[in-house]
């Protein structure tokens, strides 16, 4: 069983609720020297949609950290081994952590 997998879960299907698109899961747990286990990556249709993804995200369970919230075109999540990206679509593109 993947570990925290309530909590995968929980929060793909806040993001599916919420009309976030492109969602994708890295897997890390294998890896030597990681400091988190997995990512979870989606794009937002547009600056406030990526925060309202947030925001829903939040109300599910509180995140340990938060960045990006001033421009709300990159919104790193951070719940201690997974690590949720809510990009813009040209920002997801631009960075390409999907071939980390």
């Amino acid at each position: 069983m993947i570990k925290n997998f309530f909590l995968l879960k929980s929060i793909i299907d806040v993001i599916s609720r919420n009309d976030g698109e492109e969602i994708t899961l890295l897997n890390f747990y294998n890896k030597k020297n990681r400091i988190y286990d997995y990512f979870v990556i989606c794009n937002g249709k547009s600056k406030k949609h990526v925060y309202y993804i947030y925001q829903n995200l939040k109300l599910e369970k509180n995140p340990n950290k938060v960045e990006g919230l001033e421009k709300s075109q990159w919104i790193l999540i951070d719940y201690i081994n997974i690590i949720v990206h809510i990009f813009l679509k040209e920002m997801r593109v631009s960075y390409n952590i999907d071939n980390i």
